[in-house]
């Protein structure tokens, strides 16, 4: 009640400046109202429509999205009396998020009819997740990124139970809950604190009103302790992943591609936005704190990592391990360490959704195929997945020339620069380790199988879907200046975490 209370204002509004605001969140607008159309529409159609028409509406409001984000880049400003902004930050996740949620409906149609799901109520919890990923990204205010965070996380509930009949994927979406939950709490209380010691809580007034006493303000370091507990837990950063891995493996395959990327590139958005827009003078107090976390998640993510025998589990852990490299960058701050975790969230999104999609592929009616052994000559039965499904691993490793490669490269540099080196060490020796689970799926795809085996049929959206995300893990690892320099656009109006 109190954030609420905080957000309670009493000034006129007018027709001028409402249309002013809605431009300014048009990207989340366009969502919503696809969101809005494929509900009402599934009340009307008959049932075998409803799959394909509610696809055709979220691909249309994800482009749309797409469109009015790129609209926004350096012509955007801060709207509902400073609620939302729509800097070149906010842009970037913008379409980050919106570019996921198309390659998330292409690879999702064909397994939604294999395996008999609800498909139109999956596509408006993907819309709905999304707008919920949006709203962080634009969130200019403590109860915006509350509330943004929390249609996120109700919708990924859902969806991570949305296998109504495997027990598995009931366990998973209670775990989620459960845990997620916990954390939201964290936030929330966190969040009451901040603003009990600092009087608003809009980010920007966050910054101005810390002085030389607010190091020293018990009220205030408290808050920031518990939201960076309840962050930590949606970044899946070590000792708070826990949730991760099982609820990976339980929820159905396309969810778990879409939250993989998805939920970590948003709360990395609400990191950034917090600790280094709102938070810059207490950067020396809290860079020792996020640099045990990052070390942290690095070694038990590559270290749990190799005694997986499902790839969902693996990829999870090896999620974790990616959210301690991403940290080096946030650690860092200045406008390089930012850029750097802006252009390794973008990688992350092409090599591990495409890792996800070949395995969406892979799944039967009767369930997900999440064996490392499932992965048995699959260049054999179809050599673009097992050419792709390669290249993303090895990205994953950070083998040049890919995209992972060049995102770490960014990340270390930025470590190093800013007086980080044991971190990057660190970073670097378990990243060796990481090759070897890499390189054990890598083995099983390059088995020989039976000439029975060979079939795999690949559906034409997901094989488009997939083999974008292959061009592009090698094309932007060959050529990363477009990238990064968008990156360091987007970086800009951030001020750095570790300073420099």
């Amino acid at each position: 009640m109190v954030l609420i209370a905080a957000a309670t204002y009493s000034v006129s509004y007018s027709a001028d400046q409402a249309w002013s605001d809605l431009q300014q969140v048009s990207p989340i607008a366009a969502v919503v109202v696809a969101l809005l159309v494929a509900m009402v529409l599934d009340l009307v159609l008959p049932r075998r429509a409803q799959g394909p028409v509610s696809a055709a509406i979220t691909v249309i409001g994800l482009l749309a999205s797409l469109v009015a984000a790129l609209l926004l880049i350096d012509r955007g400003h801060t709207a509902y009396y400073q609620f939302a902004v729509a800097d070149n930050f906010a842009v970037f996740f913008d379409v980050l998020f919106a570019v996921l949620g198309i390659l998330a409906v292409a690879v999702s149609h064909a397994y939604l009819a294999r395996r008999n799901f609800l498909q139109a109520e999956f596509y408006v919890l993907l819309l709905a997740a999304t707008a919920g990923q949006m709203v962080i990204a634009q969130a200019n205010s403590l109860v915006s990124i509350f509330l943004g965070l929390e249609l996120l996380s109700i919708a990924l509930y859902v969806m991570s139970g949305f296998a109504r009949q495997d027990f598995r994927s009931q366990e998973a979406a209670v775990k989620y809950l459960l845990m997620g939950g916990f954390a939201s709490a964290f936030v929330l209380y966190g969040m009451a604190l901040v603003y009990g010691a600092t009087g608003t809580t809009l980010i920007p007034a966050i910054a101005k009103s810390l002085g030389p006493g607010s190091s020293t303000n018990a009220l205030l370091l408290l808050g920031i302790l518990l939201m960076g507990v309840g962050f930590a837990f949606k970044v899946s950063a070590a000792p708070f992943q826990m949730w991760t891995p099982d609820v990976y493996e339980g929820a159905p395959m396309p969810v778990t591609a879409f939250m993989s990327v998805g939920t970590k590139a948003a709360a990395f958005a609400m990191i950034v936005r917090v600790f280094a827009t709102g938070l810059p003078g207490l950067s020396g107090e809290w860079a020792a704190l996020l640099a045990f976390v990052a070390a942290a998640s690095m070694i038990v993510g590559n270290l749990a990592a190799i005694a997986q025998s499902s790839v969902k589990r693996l990829l999870a852990y090896s999620g974790i391990a990616q959210a301690g490299y991403v940290l080096v960058g946030v650690i860092a701050g200045g406008a390089d360490g930012q850029a750097s975790v802006l252009f390794y969230l973008a990688a992350y999104l092409v090599m591990n959704f495409g890792a996800f999609a070949i395995m969406v592929v892979l799944a039967g009616p009767d369930g997900d195929r999440d064996r490392i052994g499932d992965l048995d000559g699959l260049v054999y039965r179809n050599p673009v997945l097992g050419v792709l499904m390669t290249v993303f691993m090895l990205s994953l490793a950070g083998f040049p020339p890919s995209v992972g490669f060049m995102g770490k490269f960014f990340l270390f540099a930025a470590g190093v620069h800013h007086g980080f080196t044991w971190l990057v060490v660190l970073a670097v020796l378990m990243s060796v380790v990481s090759v070897y689970y890499y390189f054990r799926v890598v083995i099983h795809i390059w088995t020989p199988v039976e000439a029975a085996e060979r079939r795999l049929r690949l559906p034409a959206a997901a094989g488009l879907a997939i083999v974008a995300a292959g061009v592009l893990s090698v094309a932007l690892g060959i050529v990363p200046a477009a990238l990064f320099g968008l990156a360091q656009a987007g970086a800009v109006p951030v001020a750095g975490l570790g300073g420099g």
